[in-house]
């Protein structure tokens, strides 16, 4: 079904959905909740045991609190259908901060407190955070059914009439992801790329680098049913091919020697599976000999292959600079096979330095990056040296602010800010500059939105936090369609929504966006509108091309 067809058809009158009732679409809810309770307690009782320490003992109890909101205020089935994506970015933060540390610590033979020099903090802030995420998303759900009604309508309704909610055929699909991996290419395999910052680049730069979340679109040709607008007669998907195109997404992602850059697109789908299963989209009853093999290879290849190939490249990191795109590729596959050097270098991280700037929680590579509680407890650190909200933190804080918009924007309102400077260190770089660290500016440090906040604001942070999250809800759920008949709840997620899965899920663990709050502000501004123009544009040109 073409674009335009399918749009049609939704402006006239209501798809015509064959779902299962409430109750049995929504088993694996039910399921996630108990084994996820299941694993907590197991693991709280083992880090208690093993790892029994005052502090250790506080963050267990805080982890079982933490989850014990989360399951009981966030994670419902009303939320999860009409709230999707605003219900994952509090879903992602519980899990990432609570649940998954005091799991894999465990399984890493580590307390879930290891080399955190401020454990209680880490803890007090990510709950009153939750609390804040929690009670905001409880004020907003009731704004939006109130005074916000006619704005989210009036939104909604330029959104599906701009075919956001058109179910894409597969050679949409294929085009938009080709589109976003040439994007990749020209962004991260660009001689100048590692020469500069982007605004260096230029705008012509910018607008490519904006285009690569859509290189992870035909990803999503395996979970059709989440932006369908009718349910599909069963059609096997193109595995093989997609399978070839994400092979495309690892060359790329060595040859620009960005973990990120692959890890992104897996980590989005695997998300937006388990949003599927919970929303009742796929069959429940994954456990067979089958996804038992296909999950312990993919385990494998994470845990293996994949976490071999992220320390292979960020051991020829250094060398960047210096190797064009082919030779890296080919200096990380050398590397990939010397499997002594690797064991060297994940054993030297390992071990605890005494150091201005540390980041070590984790092992395994992609974990360290996925939820990673010390980047909480280095910026909280910084944060405690500086002793009080400082000057210079709020003047970068709001020139960050103001950097986001574009120069004739800036220009034309008389805005002095260098966006050159400002842009090429991140908060945790200026945050570490400021208490005291040499040399820091420009290393892009990820900070953490506890300590850049406390540094910046005080306690201000949590009501700056509290009031920005609401409308930021109200935006990323414009990328849900939802509507009820009797006891039936149907939703349809937008591909707009879906390719940022990933970012929606980390968005306040260990992100670029959770170094401050005033990233929230950013994104009210400026990023929820380029997203959303761009893939309007897009699907704008492939109109307009009547390619099919």
């Amino acid at each position: 079904m073409s674009m335009v067809a399918s749009q049609k058809q939704f402006l006239t009158s209501a798809p015509q959905t064959t779902v299962l009732p409430v109750q049995p679409r929504f088993i694996f809810l039910g399921l996630f909740k108990r084994w996820i309770w299941m694993a907590v307690f197991v693991a709280a009782l083992l880090q208690s045991l093993f790892f029994f320490s005052p502090a250790n003992l506080f963050a267990v109890v805080f982890v079982i609190i933490a989850w014990g909101l989360a399951d009981k205020f966030i994670l419902t089935a009303f939320n999860l259908s009409k709230y999707t994506f605003s219900t994952v970015i509090i879903l992602g933060f519980s899990l990432t901060q609570y649940v998954l540390p005091l799991i894999f610590t465990l399984l890493e033979g580590k307390p879930i407190t290891y080399n955190l020099k401020f454990p209680y903090s880490v803890f007090i802030h990510s709950l009153l955070a939750l609390l804040v995420f929690i009670t905001s998303h409880h004020l907003y759900k009731k704004w939006r059914e109130g005074l916000a009604g006619r704005l989210y309508y009036k939104l909604s309704l330029v959104l599906k009439r701009n075919y956001f909610f058109a179910t894409p055929s597969n050679l949409q699909i294929w085009i938009i992801g080709f589109v976003g991996l040439a994007g990749m290419a020209v962004t991260y395999l660009s001689g100048s790329h590692f020469d500069g910052t982007a605004e260096e680049r230029g705008t012509v730069a910018k607008f490519f680098q904006g285009l690569v979340p859509y290189a992870y679109t035909p990803l999503f040709l395996l979970l059709r049913p989440l932006f369908s607008l009718k349910r599909p007669p069963f059609v096997k998907p193109p595995t093989l091919k997609v399978l070839i195109f994400a092979s495309m997404l690892l060359f790329v992602g060595m040859g620009g020697n960005s973990r990120g850059l692959f890890m992104t697109g897996i980590s989005a789908v695997g998300i937006a599976y388990l949003i599927g299963l919970l929303l009742g989209k796929f069959d429940h009853n994954i456990f067979n000999f089958k996804n038992a093999l296909l999950a312990g290879l993919g385990l494998w290849i994470i845990t293996g292959p994949l976490a071999d190939l992220g320390t292979s490249m960020v051991i020829v990191r250094a060398q960047r600079s210096n190797l064009t795109s082919t030779e890296l590729v080919l200096k990380t596959l050398e590397v990939l096979q010397n499997k002594k050097a690797i064991k060297q270098f994940r054993a030297m991280n390992t071990v605890i330095e005494v150091r201005d700037w540390d980041e070590t929680y984790f092992d395994n590579i992609f974990l360290s990056r996925f939820c990673n509680l010390k980047y909480n407890d280095a910026s909280l650190e910084l944060a405690y040296k500086m002793g009080k909200p400082n000057d210079d933190m709020l003047s970068y804080s709001i020139d960050k602010f103001w950097a986001i918009l574009p120069l004739p924007v800036l220009n034309f309102f008389h805005i002095k800010v260098d966006k050159l400077t400002v842009n090429a260190s991140s908060y945790g770089d200026y945050l570490y500059d400021r208490s005291g660290g040499k040399g820091g500016l420009g290393g892009f440090r990820t900070g953490h939105f506890a300590g850049t906040g406390m540094a910046t604001f005080g306690w201000w942070y949590l009501l700056l936090m509290a009031v920005g999250i609401i409308p930021l809800f109200l935006l990323v759920d414009l990328f849900v369609m939802y509507y009820q008949q009797g006891a039936v709840m149907t939703t349809c997620l937008s591909l707009a929504g879906l390719i940022q899965m990933n970012f929606f899920f980390t968005l306040f663990s260990v992100s670029n966006f959770s170094e401050s709050v005033v990233n929230i502000y950013s994104f009210l501004m400026r990023g929820w509108i380029q997203d959303a123009l761009l893939y309007w544009f897009i699907l704008l040109v492939l109109r307009k091309l009547r390619l099919f």
